[in-house]
């Protein structure tokens, strides 16, 4: 009997950062690219949040969980944000966690605002994620994937990366093996590419080394992580053109002949 096939979650984050962003998303979508995306409610437009709903139904759209970055969706400042409503950074929010500066309630008010904003425009959120993996943090990853299944998000993003060889993956490692209890509620992959933000990657060598690597591992579903964008962003390391040229170009038929593995959903799960 033939081994049951591995499967691929590409999963494209960030929809609504930016305009280069999102139209990228939406091309790779439109060209069945990708069939996975997680939305920044705090940051998208509702005209393109329409054009995204085009898909829904034929796609897995979630929820880009974000208390980290820009503006909250709350218009009174909160433990989260400063007096003009501006999340605090993640390093600000995780010691704010530590020292029990930060209130539930404003996490669980947040996370609705952002959920339902999706909700509003008739957005079916199948997954959640979050911006700079922060829902695995310790201490204030709890308080998020709690809120998470308050409102009824099932699925979610198991941030351990597959492959850990720097400074940050370490300590994404670190976190995760602190956290992975907070996740156990909810459906998840095993394990996560993150190998598209390692700035020196070459795209023609180390894809087919990752999928190798995943035919010969012991996890059966695996997510894996891209920021595609139509340029790069001047404040990010992320090489959002290089990936966005990578999985325009690319015919995963061809990249994973041979192999048992195929692409999935995360409302597959």
């Amino acid at each position: 009997m033939l081994p049951m096939p591995k499967n691929i979650i590409l999963n494209a984050d960030d929809f609504g950062w930016d305009n280069d962003a999102t139209t990228a998303i939406l091309d790779l979508i439109a060209s069945e690219k990708i069939h996975n995306t997680t939305v920044l409610s705090n940051h998208v437009h509702s005209k393109d949040l329409m054009e995204l709903k085009k898909f829904d139904g034929t796609i897995s759209i979630g929820l880009h969980t974000c208390i980290n970055e820009g503006k909250s969706l709350n218009k009174n400042p909160s433990s989260l944000t400063d007096e003009q409503c501006n999340f605090f950074s993640s390093k600000d929010l995780f010691i704010k966690s530590l020292y029990r500066k930060i209130k539930y309630t404003d996490v669980l008010y947040e996370i609705k605002l952002q959920h339902n904003f999706l909700r509003e425009h008739s957005i079916d959120v199948t997954h959640a994620d979050s911006h700079q993996h922060i829902h695995q943090y310790p201490f204030l990853g709890r308080m998020i994937t709690t809120a998470l299944a308050e409102v009824g998000v099932t699925r979610i993003r198991n941030c351990n990366p597959h492959s850990v060889y720097d400074r940050r993956r370490i300590i994404i490692n670190f976190f995760c093996a602190l956290t992975n209890k907070n996740i156990r509620a909810f459906k998840h992959p095993d394990v996560l590419i993150t190998d598209f933000t390692d700035v020196a990657i070459s795209f023609e060598k180390r894809i087919p080394e990752i999928l190798k690597n995943i035919t010969l591992s012991k996890y059966q579903t695996i997510e894996w992580m891209c920021h595609p964008g139509l340029q790069d962003k001047p404040t990010s390391y992320l090489k959002r053109k290089n990936e966005y040229d990578f999985l325009k170009n690319s015919n995963w038929e061809d990249l994973l002949k041979g192999l048992p593995i195929q692409l999935s959903q995360y409302k597959d799960l």
